[in-house]
């Protein structure tokens, strides 16, 4: 099947742009005016009108498809039937959203005392308009006392329990230490319901596991969303191994009921367990390996071109670290705002040496999640015994890596090691990272105009449901790191560490599939690369920066296809 787009911006690299591409059979085949197009093209062929589908009237930009290098499809998915806590200005406010949530289930016949967790996420107090604390234990009581209640803190690695929680977890006053956790207590050494970090495994292990059906339906809801925003690729992680095949069936339920969907590379986590670890090498669940191709046995000769491939194997994904809001990202010197503290690691350097030693000599790529500068230097250490300067064929990356200085910055550069950052957390933490980690740190740090300019291997995404997933919002941010709100700070939040709107879209698109090796097929508008591309109303490229985040996505292609764009 052929088809043309035409009456289009289409972007093909920085500074060059064309009118028009064709695609045959799913892939981009030739780029150029109108007229080169739409000359000599084959009877029936498809003709897509860029001016046409825009509700603006002008023609569409036409980019490579959006691909997000690390988020949670699933958990965006399993965000509906939860107490919402996002953007509520005060405990009071959340209290009341969960209450409103717990009568309406109560109604519908979902509860059950005793048995039915009510769950939530999202809180971020530090964007508090009163008073910026945790809620406790009191607070959620409030909420309810006749179910478990739980809510996630924005960044997932605090909860906030209720009584019945702490009791069916076992957690009481006698509760002892957790390595690389927190189970905070009061003067009287009660436990407030203020779990960090490791910690929350009590609760979160109590909790009955979602069935297949259910993770299922949290994917479809991820993946649709997905669409409407112009992504098409993902880096996933929605398993720490103990549910990895249940998640696995799942995803290859949705592919085989409705044929190809979004592009899944798993990010698959261990629990912190190497026998996990081991199960993946010995399957030989390594990065790049097939896990759903379209068709599901390959061609006649039983082989998959890549083109056909929607899901495989990503990386092993660790934790070295916590959060900059809830003050558990690891760093060198104690927190400014709460001096009596540096965050801490959440995994043994020792451990993190042997899993990823371990993973890399099987074949298998390790991206860890680091905030802190100690928590990033430590994970530099540990690539740095299976990387060498210019040398890291594997794409070992860390995720996050927010708060750095030069050195880091410079280590990262000598050994090509990949950073997976989010530009959209500065849309919450540029209110309190100065707070957290004074001014010197701060200009240096959420430093992706360094990252461009050092050869830093980058990629964006959003690690949503954490933030908003719109990718045209996270351009924003890396361009002009100020609020499109207000406008706040005036400048920019450390303006030198801005970047262009083609650095910005190439590490959203490019650069994401670099990170997950699929660079020979996706991110770029080329001849023999798959025609997965967004359609957007407005040109990113030259309207006025402050205007990016008005941009929306009016159209997404997937191999050639149109794609579903309405989340359900």
């Amino acid at each position: 099947m052929t088809k043309a787009i035409y009456n289009a911006r289409v972007y093909i690299e920085r500074g060059v742009f064309c009118q028009a591409l064709r695609i045959d059979d799913g892939r981009i085949t030739r780029t150029g005016s109108n007229a080169d197009i739409l000359d000599g093209l084959p009877a029936g062929a498809e003709k897509i009108d860029a001016a046409a589908i825009n509700p603006l009237g002008a023609g569409c930009l036409v980019i490579p498809a959006f691909h997000d290098s690390h988020l949670h499809l699933r958990g965006l998915g399993q965000r509906t039937g939860m107490i919402d806590g996002a953007g509520s200005a005060s405990v009071e406010e959340v209290i009341r959203r969960g209450q409103s949530l717990v009568e309406g289930l109560k109604k519908s016949g979902q509860l059950r005392q005793n048995e039915t967790w009510v769950q939530g996420a999202g809180v971020n107090p530090d964007l508090f308009s009163g008073e910026k604390r945790d809620l406790n234990r009191e607070d959620m009581d409030k909420v309810s006392t006749e179910y478990p209640v739980v809510i996630s803190r924005h960044c997932g690695h605090t909860i906030y329990c209720n009584s019945l929680a702490l009791k069916m977890a076992g957690i009481g006053e006698s509760a002892p230490d957790v390595e690389g956790g927190t189970i905070e207590k009061d003067a009287d050494g009660r436990p407030t319901g203020v779990l960090r970090e490791n910690a929350a495994a009590l609760v979160r292990g109590t909790i009955p596991q979602p069935s297949k059906a259910e993770i299922t339906a949290c994917l479809k809801r991820g993946m649709a969303k997905a669409l409407s925003l112009g992504i098409t690729a993902v880096g996933s992680n929605d398993t720490q191994g103990l549910d990895f095949d249940r998640t696995l069936e799942a995803y290859r339920d949705i592919y085989e009921s409705e044929g190809p969907h979004i592009r899944v590379s798993m990010q698959c986590g261990v629990s912190g367990r190497e026998d996990i670890l081991d199960s993946y090498l010995q399957r030989g669940f390594i990065t790049g390996k097939t896990l759903w191709a379209n068709p599901p046995g390959g061609n006649s000769q039983g082989e998959n071109d890549p083109g056909d491939v929607f899901l495989k194997m990503g990386p092993l994904k660790l934790f070295e670290d916590g959060t900059l809001g809830g003050r558990t990202a690891w760093m060198r010197q104690p927190y400014h705002d709460k001096p009596e503290t540096r965050g801490f690691p959440v995994m043994d350097g020792d451990f993190l040496d042997a899993l990823t030693q371990k993973a890399a000599a099987g074949g298998m790529q390790v991206v860890v999640h680091a905030i802190g500068d100690a928590g990033v230097e430590a994970v530099l250490k540990t690539f740095g015994k299976v990387t060498g300067p210019g040398h890291n064929p594997l794409r070992h990356g860390v995720i996050h890596c927010q708060i750095t200085d030069r050195g880091l910055l410079e280590k990262m550069a000598r050994n090509n090691i990949l950073a997976l950052v989010q530009p959209i957390f500065l849309a919450d933490d540029m209110y309190v990272l100065e707070n957290r980690v004074g001014p010197e740190l701060a200009s240096s740090s959420y430093a992706w105009g360094s990252m461009e300019k050092l050869g830093i291997p980058a990629s964006y995404g959003t690690d949503a449901p954490v933030s908003d997933f719109n990718p045209l919002l996270g351009i924003s941010w890396a361009v002009r790191r100020q609020n499109p709100a207000d406008g706040f700070p005036k400048g920019g939040f450390y303006p030198a560490e801005r970047v262009d709107v083609s650095a910005a879209v190439d590490a959203y698109t490019a650069g994401a599939a670099w990170a997950s090796f699929d660079e020979n097929r996706l991110g770029r508008i080329k001849a023999g690369y798959l025609a997965d591309l967004a359609f957007i109303d407005r040109d990113i490229f030259s309207i006025p920066p402050e205007d990016i985040h008005l941009a929306r996505v009016v159209r997404t292609m997937v191999g050639g296809a149109l794609a579903a764009a309405k989340p359900d």
